[in-house]
């Protein structure tokens, strides 16, 4: 026959392992949790920033003024049309999109295969004869390993 002194060391062993094993779940599901909402700001974020670019394609004249006044040198900028403006602004708004698909590439988000097709289509607007540009004065405002994968495809290593 069991005691009452070995009924209670094993209760309390048992409620010990529940208890311990309860803690470690509610702490993986925080940091888990605390990861989605972090990813979320950032998508966010980012998701502001296409539509800044977004509206500077819809306001070329709001986007004429940015682009004369960015660091764009000389009579380029000055005699910039509106349709250069448009064309800059829709070739940023590529680059900061393909930018995202090297980021999710980079977590593993999205496979390899997919990752080619964006990075055909980049090598595609790297042929824009504006798009060497858009690299320069951006450069330092993307994330560093995608800024450095563009040098490569538009031949400044």
């Amino acid at each position: 026959m069991v005691d009452a002194t070995t009924l209670v060391l094993v209760s309390t062993l048992v409620q010990t392992a529940v208890i311990s094993v309860t803690l470690v779940v509610f702490v993986l599901q925080f940091r888990s949790q605390e990861k989605a909402i972090r990813e979320a700001s950032y998508q966010g974020l980012v998701g502001r920033y296409n539509e800044l670019i977004s509206t500077l394609v819809n306001k070329p004249d709001l986007a004429l003024s940015l682009f004369v006044s960015a660091g764009m040198e000389g009579d380029a900028a000055r005699n910039a049309t509106k349709e250069d403006v448009a064309v800059y602004s829709h070739l940023l708004l590529a680059y900061g999109i393909i930018e995202e698909a090297y980021t999710l590439r980079l977590k593993k988000w999205i496979s390899e295969a997919d990752w080619q097709q964006w990075s055909a289509f980049l090598e595609r607007l790297s042929k824009h004869p504006m798009f060497p540009t858009i690299h320069r004065m951006s450069s330092g405002t993307f994330d560093k390993g995608f800024e450095d994968f563009v040098s490569t495809k538009i031949g400044n290593p």
